[in-house]
């Protein structure tokens, strides 16, 4: 199987065509919602026919792969159905949902599935050079699992495989890893200017310690890769950083920094040693946390 059909073309299914193009796959169909040329199409080096969703005619290819958003897919898919080739494998790219979305009545799961670039994509051009390398969770029927994994080899990316159940839980860690973590640093930079520090300076300043951390943590587990005040269970900065929390006044910001803390207190390990100040550093967390309630 090489011929794809991407349904939806913008940032995501614009890279997945750009991608596959490049690696060997030919994309003989892109369908937009109104059967607009898109902006991606002279790049592609097959001769490829634009349809939009509504259209009749029917989609040939081997592999379709939906790639709109999560609150369109089942409508897409319905439009589609009667027009997708018989036996065609055809994924979606949602990170939360499973591929359950896609079967109609009466139809087994072996020739679906969803297929997550665990990338962010800003747009179809660097978007497609990232795949090379990346990650992406193949999750659904045997079939298209089978196939996810032959794309995923040609793509030049490293396959996550999910259980069908567990798709809104991969999807939920992904949030913490990136979008989560781009909140935390807004929130740190806040609590920097807030501290006097310019805005582009702390910037960097924060990037270049989250680097180092992220450095860490690719050569050493979590626990090990842990440091500053509750890897030491230094108590009394603890308390100072409350206070200053409590003067800065954002609870959002003191929230995810308790909350955060229980999480960093529960990668130290408790030894003889430590006993006692663990356990006193966490009823103090806990009572910050109940105070704030």
């Amino acid at each position: 199987m090489n011929q794809a059909a991407i349904i939806g073309v913008g940032r995501v299914g614009g890279a997945f065509a750009l991608a596959l193009d490049r690696c060997g796959f030919a994309v003989s169909e892109l369908v937009t919602r109104d059967g607009s040329i898109p902006s991606i199409a002279d790049d592609l080096s097959h001769a490829l026919r634009l349809s939009d969703i509504g259209s009749s005619s029917q989609i040939d290819a081997e592999i379709v792969i939906i790639a709109v958003p999560d609150p369109s897919i089942r409508e897409v898919m319905a439009a589609i159905r009667t027009r997708v080739a018989e036996g065609a494998i055809i994924f979606h790219t949602s990170g939360s949902l499973a591929s359950d979305v896609l079967i109609g009545t009466g139809q087994t799961a072996r020739n679906y599935g969803s297929l997550h670039p665990l990338i962010a994509i800003s747009d179809p051009i660097s978007g497609s050079t990232a795949f090379s390398g990346g990650y992406f969770c193949i999750e659904g029927g045997e079939e298209a699992v089978a196939i996810g994994r032959k794309l995923v080899e040609g793509l030049g990316g490293q396959e996550l495989i999910v259980e069908t159940t567990k798709k809104p839980l991969y999807h939920a860690a992904a949030v913490m890893s990136a979008g989560h973590l781009i909140a935390l640093h807004a929130i740190a930079m806040r609590l920097f200017a807030h501290a006097g520090i310019d805005a582009s300076t702390g910037k960097e300043a924060l990037l270049a310690l989250s680097q180092s951390a992220l450095r860490n943590l690719g050569t050493s587990s979590a626990e090990d890769a842990l440091t500053g005040t509750f890897a030491r269970l230094d108590i009394e900065t603890f308390r100072r950083h409350l206070e200053s929390l409590d003067a800065f006044g954002d609870e959002i910001s003191k929230d995810v920094y308790l909350d955060l803390g229980f999480a960093s207190l529960g990668l130290v390990p408790e030894t003889p040693e430590n006993s006692v100040a663990r356990q006193e550093f966490a009823q103090e967390l806990n009572m910050a946390k109940a105070k704030g309630k």
